[in-house]
């Protein structure tokens, strides 16, 4: 591995910021019910007001991102959750009412998709098609390494006062500011780029998503986040109360996904580079691994079985994931990279907010019958798998910048671009 390469580089800079957010993300419940004696039922409204700025907040941050450039919003993410830790932490001393607790976490997580898109984004700017599959691979790497280690860090530093937590985690993310400034260069963008970004139309915006491609590639990846926000939520109730295994066992059932994406992720996109395996392939082999190890749930019976499964799904996870940034970076015309790595994001936040629920619902209505209960919530794989097939092959990788080499309808919104230009 390149450490000088810039997916490295901002490999490295998600796995500062996902440490920062995973040291005291896990910790607050606790903090606030146990350590502040505030009632559960208020507690668990913390989370649906964070759903909901993970969903309005990819779309701010990319019109922010095409507008003012990524390297800006890169600082700007990083630098202003940084203050907003600071603000928490004084917060916690001064032990603060919990509402106002609410609203400045929901800030911060609508602040805390900043950095995420202008990531994506910058990244997508700064590698070759060939590349991106193989770079996005680091950056998960990366987070996952962050995510793995910071619960960890922040069980050691939960005996001190928990304002400190805050304090450490503010003083990651401007770390992560300071070195995403040294690293990141500016993309080499032309004028045509810049004119681009600076006459961006909501007409033009609306239209570009209402393209047959990108909407066949986001509607497959809703289905899939439908299905993969079930990993932490109804799996969790799942193991415990049906399966019958206890909390260090879960544990170590979900430390399988983080070190399998950690060990395999490199290694199956290198595999799959050299058989020359295209995107849309790897998306439907992702889906059927992801449909396969969520429906082996329903035969687990033990923590044995239980982690072949995440260890299956999480091999989709492997396969979907950089794929599906690939073709968005691919599909995203010129000076509209954010908006498009937004969308991304809005359906994810989208997702998330519904898949747990809809687990719930299937949970609470096949209890006694798993294969019933993870066989209708593996059919989500199975669907994303079938709007991937039905998505042109001809155009789910057409070059932006390139009029004949687009499908129809991306030729029009390509042509109102080079129109942009020529005014």
């Amino acid at each position: 591995m390149n450490l000088k390469s810039p997916s490295v580089s901002l490999a490295t800079a998600w796995l500062i910021n996902s440490l920062a957010y995973s040291i005291v993300y896990p910790f607050i419940p606790i903090y606030l019910h146990v350590g502040r004696g505030i009632p559960m039922t208020e507690v668990g409204l913390i989370f649906p007001l964070m759903g909901i700025a993970a969903i309005f907040g990819p779309p701010v941050a990319g019109w922010l991102t095409d507008r003012a450039g990524q390297r800006f919003v890169l600082q700007f993410g990083q630098t202003a959750r940084a203050w907003i830790f600071v603000c928490l932490a004084l917060m916690a001393y001064f032990e603060a009412s919990f509402w106002l607790f609410a609203a400045v976490l929901t800030l911060n997580t609508g602040v805390g998709s900043f950095f995420g898109v202008a990531a994506d984004s910058y990244l997508a700017d700064i590698t070759t098609e060939k590349e991106r599959p193989l770079f996005y691979g680091h950056i998960r790497i990366g987070t996952n390494i962050g995510w793995t280690v910071g619960p960890m860090l922040g069980a050691f530093l939960a005996r001190a006062p928990f304002w400190l937590m805050f304090l450490v985690t503010a003083v990651l993310c401007l770390g992560g500011a300071w070195y995403t400034a040294k690293v990141c260069r500016p993309p080499e963008k032309g004028g045509n780029t810049l004119r681009i970004r600076q006459q961006i139309t909501r007409k033009l915006f609306l239209q570009l998503f209402s393209e047959r491609q990108m909407a066949f590639l986001l509607s497959g990846v809703f289905l899939l986040y439908l299905l993969v926000s079930q990993l932490y939520s109804t799996l969790s109730i799942y193991a415990t109360s049906t399966v019958g295994v206890n909390r260090n066992t879960l544990g170590l059932v979900y430390s399988i996904n983080g070190l399998t994406i950690i060990l395999l992720q490199l290694p199956l996109t290198r595999l799959a580079d050299k058989l020359r395996q295209g995107q849309n392939p790897r998306l439907l082999t992702g889906c059927l691994l992801y449909a396969a190890g969520y429906f082996s749930l329903a035969f687990s019976d033990g923590g044995i079985s239980l982690g072949l499964a995440v260890f299956a799904l999480t091999l989709g996870e492997v396969y979907t994931q950089p794929a599906i940034y690939t073709m968005l970076a691919k599909l995203a015309p010129p000076g509209l990279t954010g908006s498009t790595m937004a969308m991304l994001g809005l359906i994810r936040g989208v997702g998330y907010a519904i898949g747990p629920w809809l687990g719930a619902l299937a949970y609470a209505r096949w209890t006694d019958s798993p294969v019933l209960l993870w066989g209708s919530l593996a059919s989500f794989a199975v669907a994303a798998a079938g709007v991937f097939i039905l998505m042109d092959r001809r155009a789910n990788c057409p070059d932006p910048g390139t009029l004949e080499s687009n499908p129809p309808g991306s030729r029009k919104t390509l042509e109102k671009l080079h129109s942009i230009l020529k005014d």
